[in-house]
């Protein structure tokens, strides 16, 4: 009986004791949530930090905190694509070149499962077997209305999904000396004088004693060797010293140029007809040997940048009347836009040679110093970081009008502008903001040109990474991202908003027009968020649930 006291006082203490371990100061402390901390990689332009400075501010108010990094296009490539170090978010621009109008670039590059390894460019790594079936069925249908269906099914399940954080697809705006030149020709995604769609550089005239114009721009070549160009600007540059079987024409739409046709026989076999009459910058006149040639010497060889060639073409046979006829291993729709396009005729008597003659292990490494092909412009001098100087081939069945071109590499954008305003220089070579166009428009022999441009400037999630694994989470962001706002700011509105799929409008066959612009809505954030259980502390900063 004396024995049960003593327990009640032991019941006492023990609750009392626990009181002060799980008083409500500390039980709050127990249940702390973790706050979301964004860590985000932005290509180091003036273009992108605007728009994270503006996505910075909108997140901000839905206390979202972001930690942001930038860096040049080579720690861009190193980082984020060949050793895919991890951030949530990373921004890069993405060029209009001809080969990004073909669907799979965008939809199979960046959201198909086996890039999402280091080297791949589904740095986002989005993993979706339903997507992969869909990309898989539309890259082997040879159909293109079929085709067209599965791509626009893609672009839906993509939407759905919440996986492209698109921002806008800007315009190319780009200035020219109207007192020296006439004709310019404005093309789709690429101004008046990116080299992807060389209209320019073949329809436009001299209107005084410059036949030769001097475009200036900051992108120098890399190399003369087309068989080991990557690099977008500098592949163009080439094309028009060695011909491609096809090109885009001012409208985006493919048409023939070395190829005089080609038609689909059956799902695996394509015949093309060489254009007859060509030669090649030394005289030599351009056969279907040549054509043959090339094709096995980039399977032979197996070089990275036309790796479309050597993976999807088995064999190649001349046939009577100038045809090719290509055997694939399996079906390939894009053949035309990804292999015609930017495959090119060498000369078989030079390149049989190469590497055995050069002392070189592959015929990657030989320099090229005197690149001989069939196209439009013959090349004549490089002095890297300076210029370079192309000739008019006034031998071509589409001779420049034009006795050659000069092009100046300046770095700086500002002295670029300073050079058309002296006449130093003939046309604007790389792109400028609406602001800095409307100064040079002010100049009476300068005129602005502002184009469409189907690449896209995105902000890409990374769906391994929490909060951005969490669907809801992706749905509420797109809806913090102001892009009219950030085109406006930029460009002055000169683009196009993107809708929620990489295709853009511009490319009507493929974009799927059912897909909406995302509308900015804070509020509409704030809601999706808090539905998904996501809460805010005391000072308004975003916890996890």
């Amino acid at each position: 009986m004396r024995r049960r006291p003593v327990f009640w006082k032991m019941a006492f203490v023990l609750i009392f004791a626990l009181g002060i371990v799980c008083s409500p100061t500390d039980r709050t402390m127990a249940v702390s949530k973790e706050p979301v901390v964004l860590k985000s990689w932005v290509y180091g332009v003036p273009e992108t930090i605007e728009i994270s400075r503006i996505l910075g501010e909108d997140l901000k108010k839905l206390g979202i905190q972001t930690d942001t990094k930038t860096g040049a296009l080579s720690e861009w490539v190193g980082e984020i694509v060949k050793r895919h170090h991890y951030y949530h978010l990373v921004t890069m621009l993405w060029g209009s070149g001809p080969e990004r109008l073909e669907p799979s670039f965008f939809l199979r590059g960046f959201y198909y499962s086996e890039q999402a390894k280091p080297g791949g460019r589904n740095y986002g790594y989005y993993i979706n077997k339903e997507y992969d079936q869909v990309i898989d069925e539309q890259i082997k249908e040879m159909d293109k209305k079929k085709r067209q269906k599965l791509v626009r099914k893609a672009q839906e399940i993509i939407a759905r999904d919440n996986v492209f954080f698109g921002v806008y697809h800007r315009d190319y705006i780009q200035a020219y000396n109207t007192e020296r030149i006439e004709g310019v020709v404005p093309t789709i995604g690429s101004g008046i004088a990116f080299p992807y769609a060389p209209w320019t550089f073949l329809m436009a005239s001299p209107k005084t004693k410059i036949k030769e114009p001097r475009i200036v721009g900051k992108n120098d070549l890399v190399t003369l060797n087309p068989f080991a160009v990557s690099q977008g600007q500098n592949e163009g540059w080439l094309r028009l010293v060695y011909d491609t079987f096809a090109k885009r024409d001012q409208n985006t739409d493919l048409i023939p140029w070395a190829a005089e046709s080609w038609k689909v026989v059956d799902n695996t076999t394509i015949e093309m007809v060489l254009r007859k009459g060509m030669k090649f910058h030394d005289g030599r006149p351009v056969t279907v040997e040549d054509v043959k040639f090339t094709f096995e010497y980039i399977k032979k060889w197996k070089f990275p940048a036309l790796s479309q060639v050597w993976q999807n073409i088995d064999r190649i046979d001349i046939m009577e009347g100038n045809r090719i006829k290509f055997r694939l291993f399996k079906p390939y729709a894009p053949f035309a836009a990804n292999i015609l396009l930017r495959a090119f005729i060498a000369p078989k008597h030079i390149w049989e040679n190469i590497p055995d003659t050069v002392g070189v292990a592959h015929p990657q490494d030989w320099t090229n110093p005197n690149p001989v092909g069939s196209g439009p412009y013959t090349f004549v001098e490089w002095k890297k970081g300076e210029y370079f100087h192309l000739k008019a081939n006034k031998a071509h069945w589409m001779a420049p009008k034009f006795n050659g071109l000069y092009y100046i590499i300046i770095p700086s954008t500002e002295n670029q502008m300073a050079m058309l305003e002296k006449g130093q220089a003939e046309i604007l070579g790389y792109y400028i903001d609406l602001k800095q166009g409307e100064d040079l428009d002010k100049f009476s022999h300068l005129k602005m040109v502002s184009v469409p441009g189907y690449g896209i400037t995105d902000i890409r999630p990374n769906v391994k990474l929490k909060p951005m694994d969490d669907p809801e989470f992706r749905r509420a962001f797109q809806h913090a991202i102001n892009r009219k706002k950030m085109l406006d700011v930029i460009y002055g509105g000169h683009g196009t908003v993107c809708h929620n799929t990489p295709i853009s409008p511009l490319i009507k066959f493929w974009n799927n027009p059912d897909i909406p612009v995302v509308d900015f809505d804070l509020d509409k954030a704030r809601e999706i968020l808090k539905s998904a259980g996501y809460t805010w502390d005391s000072s308004g900063q975003l916890c996890y649930p």
